[in-house]
């Protein structure tokens, strides 16, 4: 999500879940320049439920979740559709642009002094499928229904929303969401609706990163709480230190304060570019779920989000991908929102892998288009 953040913030004056759900690089073909990622099978030192330290051990592939054979609802495609804008023109050769570093005010703690990470869960309690049907992402809260939360519910809740996804901390300012949270995690409840809070760790410093996300999961009004969070785990590409200690150790530590509540690691999309070099089997083995970052540009939607779904899932955990609604061409990419045909697309063919449920990013940018094919599908 962080590339769109960039975008938006250099157009108007990035981060991700200040920043955004951060896309790769390019986020329409899924290439990027190689970031600074150890191997996924990578197993960094950890303190074993024994008490001593030890290797990782790489968990069990699960089978893939079953598809879910329904009929096809009115209205939606049964295969790929018209991409207004696709395919792009051809572009002259750029060299790659160097990852631009740890954000300027935050520390760089030695690779050596980051404590070992914590032993990921023996097994999962947390149910992740409160999150299941459909939500949206928040940013910039001030553009998000002009930061009316009152306003945010009543759409959420016509839109036939169940979720509600809002940044609510990063590593440059804290936790700062409680203003939010305090009165819009009471009156979405009252309406049914889950709120994960969620963080952009620049994992500079992994135990103070930890320290704000506890805040988060700490926080708490009139006896309402989060219902789950999800940390944003971007690259270098977005100036994120990334190592499989690091993430270990954020994670880990994380996973302390959850109090039964499920993790939801957001993820770059397994493209087939990603797949080999992101480490999702480490990040996975700390999860409770998954969220994959589809944003599919002028690939198919429906292919793409299948891909996605179905490679999450041979880790055994619940797949919430989030969708595209915002315009690439900031960044490169093709003009202008999804059509509502792909945004029906993907999310038929969303349900039909297994996806436990679908998130769009980003709520500011979605087009009444959009906005209709997202409310008017049945999940």
């Amino acid at each position: 999500m962080q590339r769109t953040l960039r975008s938006a913030v250099l157009a108007a004056a990035l981060v991700v879940l200040s920043g955004g759900i951060g896309a790769a690089v390019n986020p329409l073909d899924g290439a990027a320049p190689a970031p600074s990622v150890a191997s996924p099978v990578a197993s960094p030192t950890v303190i074993r439920p024994d008490g001593e330290p030890g290797p990782l051990a790489p968990a069990a592939a699960a089978p893939p979740l079953a598809a879910t054979a329904s009929p096809v609802p009115p209205g939606v495609p049964d295969g790929p559709v018209a991409q207004p804008g696709c395919p792009l023109p051809p572009r002259a050769p750029r060299p790659p642009r160097p990852a631009p570093g740890l954000p300027k005010g935050l520390t760089l703690v030695p690779e050596d002094q980051v404590p070992a990470p914590l032993a990921p869960p023996s097994a999962r309690t947390a149910d992740a499928s409160v999150l299941a049907g459909r939500g949206m992402w928040t940013w910039q809260w001030g553009r998000t229904e002009g930061g009316d939360l009152n306003a945010v519910v009543r759409r959420a809740k016509a839109a036939g929303l169940s979720t509600l996804w809002v940044r609510v901390a990063d590593s440059k300012s804290g936790f700062y969401g409680a203003k939010y949270l305090d009165g819009l995690v009471p009156a979405a409840h009252r309406e049914g609706l889950k709120v994960v809070g969620w963080g952009f760790p620049f994992l500079g410093d992994p135990v103070a990163d930890a320290a704000w996300t506890n805040q988060v999961l700490g926080w708490q009004k009139d006896g309402h709480r989060l219902d789950a969070y999800s940390p944003d785990l971007e690259t270098a590409s977005e100036g994120v230190v990334v190592t499989d200690k690091r993430i270990a150790t954020y994670l880990g530590l994380t996973r302390q304060s959850l109090a039964g509540r499920p993790l939801v690691a957001t993820v770059y999309n397994p493209t087939d570019e990603w797949w080999p070099k992101y480490p999702y089997g480490l990040v996975a083995s700390y999860a409770d779920a998954m969220a994959p970052m589809v944003y599919w540009g002028c690939r198919d939607p429906g292919a793409d989000v299948e891909r996605a779904v179905r490679r999450m899932a041979t880790f055994g955990l619940p797949v919430l991908p989030a969708g595209q609604a915002y315009n690439m061409a900031a960044d490169g990419g093709r003009a202008g929102n999804p059509t509502a045909p792909e945004t029906l697309r993907f999310l038929h063919q969303a349900q039909q892998a297994g996806a436990a449920g679908v998130a769009f990013w980003v709520w500011q940018d979605t087009t009444a288009e959009q906005w209709q094919a997202i409310s008017g599908y049945p999940w």
